[in-house]
């Protein structure tokens, strides 16, 4: 009677799992449904609307657009372009038109007269530096290095906006990918708790299998919503790249497309050497401060100006008529050597020498900066590429493990630890793929960033 009635639980637990098993789908047949091919275009919610998916192209152009730091650069290169206007105007004459009426009871430097007199003049100034020995001309190619140092650190902003925009993306990107990741395993493990609740009713199963699988759901569930919500930072995060503060969330495109890097690690240094704005825009700034110690040095050097006016005035106090008033004009052409200015001049050309040797500092470590950004990115990209290949056999081998396990599981034979096991595992391994995959894009976007131009 007793193997009778074993048979018989044995025989309803072979048709239930017949039954689940052909009803429902297994979990890693979800997974393979929902997963994407690498370098799919995924379809996010809002594209089946009609809604045009965003790319890394547009949301780099929209930053570029928008982006404070892009307009911040953008008006420094507009005023040092003023101050080379500025420093061009000492080349021009200064002309100006002077009125004056005065009236007046003094009479000399000491004397007061009983009657007031009045005084009426007008007349034309003309100034015009004719030469002073170079300080002029190093000012003005002082000012014109430094135009071009700002144009590259406008240059720079640009470089810095658009990897922080590709950066933003692709963690974006890695953040959605995450969610469906977690979507299947709640599905997942939602099946497999209808699987133990099945086998318990029917008396196969101890309860226990049933709460360990609750448990796995209820895990799955938590993570879920870190996911959703570590999404919807990233998103915020982006459209902080894209410089908006209001942007609504876009079904986006997915590139995973995964190239070997074209030149050599030394190559890429090279070319980083002779490409980045920061480099440039250091030489251009020691080339800016190498004219100013010229000019300060001229400093000792004299000054020829020529000086000429021309007007009319006249006085009461002359004893004739007021007006008419008399013309008056005089041309002058001075000699101005500086003698002694209270080691002024010593003193800036020390100052402005010392700022040049910080300068050169700056270039030196600026180099060494460069050197180690490209050789890091250089070698996270190596890395990322060997991850996607080992995560990739590993998720695939993830999933052959949780067939067996949930084939084992169905026909009685496997335990719900297999089972859950199997699930966390399975889900680990797809993380780790795509953060693999998506690491590889950051990595390629810093590196062209170090670079300082696309590969």
């Amino acid at each position: 009677m007793t193997k009778r009635k074993k048979s018989g639980f044995a025989l309803k637990a072979f048709f239930l799992s017949i039954l689940l098993h052909g009803i429902l789908p297994a979990p890693s047949q979800c997974a393979e449904m929902a997963s994407p091919a690498p370098g799919a275009v995924v379809i996010q919610p809002g594209e089946q609307n009609g809604e045009k998916p965003l790319t890394v192209d547009e949301a780099v152009r929209i930053a570029l657009e928008n982006h404070p730091r892009i307009k911040t650069a953008r008006e420094r290169v507009g005023a040092q372009q003023a101050v080379l206007g500025q420093q061009l105007g000492a080349y021009y004459p200064t002309i100006s038109f002077n009125n004056q009426y005065r009236t007046s009871t003094a009479s000399g430097t000491t004397g007061v007269s009983p009657e007031a007199s009045e005084s009426y003049s007008s007349q034309a100034t003309f100034n015009l530096t004719l030469y002073n020995f170079g300080k002029r001309e190093g000012a003005v190619q002082s000012a014109r290095e430094t135009l071009d140092a700002t144009r590259y650190n406008f240059t720079t902003a640009i470089d810095d906006t658009v990897v922080g925009v590709k950066q933003a993306y692709y963690l974006y990107l890695a953040a959605k990918a995450l969610v469906r990741v977690r979507e299947e395993a709640v599905k997942s493990r939602d099946l497999i708790v209808r699987q133990a609740q099945g086998f318990y009713d029917v008396g196969t199963r101890a309860k226990i299998d049933v709460v360990r699988a609750e448990a796995n759901l209820y895990t799955a569930q938590a993570d879920l919503i870190a996911a959703e919500n570590g999404a919807k930072v990233a998103w915020v995060t982006l459209k902080n790249a894209m410089g908006l503060l209001e942007y609504p969330e876009r079904p986006v495109t997915v590139d995973l497309t995964i190239a070997p890097v074209p030149i050599t690690l030394e190559r890429a240094k090279d070319i980083a050497f002779s490409s980045r704005p920061e480099l440039k825009s250091l030489e251009a700034q020691r080339k800016a401060q190498d004219q100013q110690i010229a000019t300060a040095r001229r400093g000792h050097l004299p000054d020829i100006i020529f000086d000429a006016f021309y007007g009319r005035r006249n006085s009461s106090d002359t004893g004739s008529d007021t007006f008419p008033l008399k013309p008056v004009w005089q041309v002058q052409l001075g000699l101005n050597i500086p003698i002694f200015d209270g080691f002024r001049t010593t003193y800036r050309v020390e100052e402005t020498t010392r700022n040049y040797y910080a300068i050169k500092a700056q270039e030196e470590q600026q180099k060494e900066q460069v050197a180690l950004e490209v050789e890091q990115n250089y070698l996270r990209l190596d890395e990322a590429r060997e991850r996607i290949k080992a995560t990739a056999a590993s998720e695939r081998a993830a999933k052959e493990n949780l067939d067996l396990a949930n084939g084992r599981y169905q026909v009685g034979v496997g335990s719900i630890i297999e089972v859950t096991d199997a699930q966390s595992l399975y889900t680990d391994a797809q993380t780790n793929h795509i953060r693999a995959q998506y690491d590889y894009k950051i990595a390629e976007a810093q590196l062209i960033r170090a670079i300082g131009r696309p590969l």
